[in-house]
């Protein structure tokens, strides 16, 4: 597994909630996994379980996009796509053309020194930009509405779109001392930042998917650090999915904030060093994708491979499979594995976006099938990337 070295495309999909998925949630039916096992395996073909729809974003001399990219959201209305480098918001409609954009680094009260995460809240129509220990808020024109101010002592938060008045916030501060929050998951309030309520989640002890060592160069010692991508939380349709890598319960957290164990791993994260790990990528009405990745940072650190296995479990037959999805349209394209995207998305829908100047290369290469082939063939390389859908059946 490389490390934090990804390439085009992470994929995170929503929801559990047509018939047996959303009675399972409601029934409270605990699903019980034992990862530890020699699971099955399974090649899903995603034409054959989901729609796939691709959107090239309007380029223009104004609107040229990174590869650093990120999308934020999506809906029938709008796509929301970041430039953490270039410090711009873009608002597309949900055909690729562009509505509006805005770049407000600076220095002013009005502005931003960074852009952290950026969330979009349709229903309010405006816009959050994260900085540091603040929150910058606009209207889809780029236009200042307020600035809410939250507390020094997180240093390093994840937000998620809750509702129409508040975040959910993660505390991912001081992970590397034992000052860390135990009951890291909060309600932060969308108008002034202050900390609505605490979930009521417990984690005695955390694990963290960094670490630093010493390395000697140039006759000096050096402190670097890396990274294993063992991601927690998801967007679970409106609701979410909060999946901590130290705990070895998987919640649902809906909106009227109700906290619903879903699913309980075995055998125990805590049972064994290095830690092997479970973290949620994407669900659906059928299943969850899963990630099993072992935490050997001195592995990492000498250049080995990482333990990691992609697993599927299915609600209604509770079985567990050692998956993978192939794109039928782009075979040789990883399902997932790519740049850290997790939008907000419709229910069941997955989106993310794929640089245009890679598919021009593969598609001389011959790599590329169907309705893609013939929508990369009017494209130039230096066109923004393409948006892919992909809506689950």
């Amino acid at each position: 597994m490389k490390l934090k070295t990804f390439f085009i495309i992470f994929f995170n999909v929503i929801l559990l909630s047509c018939q047996f998925g959303e009675k399972t949630m409601k029934s409270g039916n605990l699903h019980v996994i034992d990862i530890s096992k020699i699971h099955p395996k399974k090649e899903i073909i995603l034409q054959n379980v989901a729609e796939i729809e691709y959107i090239p974003l309007e380029t223009t001399d104004e609107i040229l996009l990174s590869g650093l990219c990120q999308l934020a959201y999506l809906s029938e209305k709008y796509i929301v796509v970041w430039e953490p480098k270039l410090f711009e918001v873009f608002i597309f409609d949900r055909n690729g053309r562009i509505r509006s954009h805005f770049n407000h680094k600076g220095q002013g009260d009005k502005e931003y020194t960074i852009m952290r995460n950026v969330i979009f809240d349709e229903q309010n129509e405006e816009i959050f930009v994260f900085n540091v220990n603040s929150i910058l808020v606009y209207n889809l024109n780029g236009e200042y509405k307020r600035t809410l101010k939250y507390s020094n002592d997180f240093s390093r938060i994840d937000a998620y779109n809750f509702d129409n008045d508040s975040f959910l916030i993660y505390d991912n501060s001081n992970m590397f001392f034992s000052t860390y929050n135990k009951k890291p998951y909060m309600i932060m309030s969308k108008k002034d930042g202050s900390i609505v309520s605490t979930l009521d989640i417990f984690l005695p002890v955390r694990y963290y998917n960094g670490s630093y060592y010493e390395v000697e160069a140039n006759g000096q010692n050096m402190t670097m650090s890396l990274y294993i991508d063992a991601s927690n939380n998801r967007y679970y349709g409106k609701n979410l999915l909060l999946a901590d890598i130290s705990s070895d319960t998987i919640y649902l957290l809906s909106k009227n904030k109700e906290l619903t164990p879903l699913i309980v791993r075995k055998p125990s994260v805590h049972s064994a060093e290095p830690r092997t790990v479970l973290t949620h990528q994407f669900s659906t009405d059928k299943f969850i994708f899963l990630y099993k990745i072992i935490l050997d940072f001195d592995a990492a650190q000498n250049g080995r491979s990482i333990t990691n296995k992609e697993l599927i479990y299915e609600f209604a037959n509770r079985e567990i499979s050692e998956v993978s999805f192939v794109n039928d349209d782009y075979p040789s394209l990883p399902w997932w594995g790519a740049v850290i995207q997790f939008p907000e998305t419709p229910h069941n829908v997955t989106a993310s976006l794929i640089p245009t100047y890679h598919l021009k290369k593969v598609s001389k290469e011959n790599k590329l099938k169907g309705e893609l082939k013939k929508m990369v063939a009017t494209l130039n390389e230096e066109d923004n990337p393409v948006l892919m859908i992909v809506k689950f059946k």
